[in-house]
């Protein structure tokens, strides 16, 4: 059973270490050969933000295209390692992000407070964001996509993103996607590379690789590999 890693296929086991620990983000992008600098142009941030070389070649594409129909596409979010996720996650764990201040008193059980989480960001090790192959596009605030604006951007994606490869994980949740996060307009997949990472990810990645987080002890109960990991858009599987 093969998957794409780097240019090479890679044989994948359960014991295939480099993998799992690719597949859960504990690993520096920066330093990756694999991975490379997204350039200012395509990028809505002014740090660095880093890609799979194949994804971000996908993009400039898309986004070069998408300018001639007068619509402007740029990379708000990239790579994620496991540490930039724990990061996110515990900031709203723990309350010391004002939007979450409250959290401790709203939700004092884990698996509540987890729950709550969980509608938008992952916990570490389980998001896609890991993989360098996925992107958060122009805004990751929903209402922006009810704009005039926003919603020309979406609907362009809709209609033309899958010609490069790309397709939105986290559509409106239904009978086809009864669990995981909350619709994501802006969160687009590179399919060449990210539909083989989601395959083997149950295969490689076990509960005990998702730990070393405040809130960890949810993850199980939660089925988080099952209900967020695997909880995506048919059309991205």
């Amino acid at each position: 059973m093969n998957t794409v890693f780097g240019n090479d296929d890679v044989t994948v086991t359960p014991a295939n270490d480099k993998l799992r620990q690719y597949l859960s983000g504990k690993f520096e992008p920066k330093d990756d050969t694999l991975f490379t600098v997204i350039p200012a142009i395509y990028s809505g941030k002014a740090d660095a933000q880093y890609l799979r070389k194949e994804a971000i070649d996908g993009f400039k594409m898309m986004a070069d295209e998408a300018k001639k129909d007068g619509v402007t596409l740029k990379i708000v979010s990239a790579t994620r390692n496991f540490y930039s996720q724990k990061a996110i996650w515990e900031a709203k764990w723990n309350g010391t992000r004002a939007d979450w201040k409250d959290v401790s008193t709203k939700y004092p059980a884990a698996v509540d407070r987890a729950k709550a989480i969980l509608r938008y960001s992952s916990m570490p090790g389980t998001s896609r964001h890991h993989w360098g192959t996925d992107i958060d596009i122009n805004s990751v605030e929903p209402d922006y996509f009810l704009t005039k604006k926003g919603k020309a951007e979406y609907d362009w994606l809709v209609k033309n993103a899958s010609r490069f490869g790309f397709c939105q994980p986290y559509s409106p949740k239904g009978a086809d996607r009864p669990n995981g996060y909350e619709e994501e307009k802006w969160h687009w997949s590179y399919m060449p590379l990210s539909k083989n990472f989601l395959s083997q990810y149950p295969t490689i990645v076990s509960y005990t690789d998702i730990k070393g987080f405040d809130g960890d002890v949810a993850a199980e109960s939660l089925k988080v590999i099952d209900n967020y990991v695997l909880g995506v858009n048919v059309d991205c599987k």
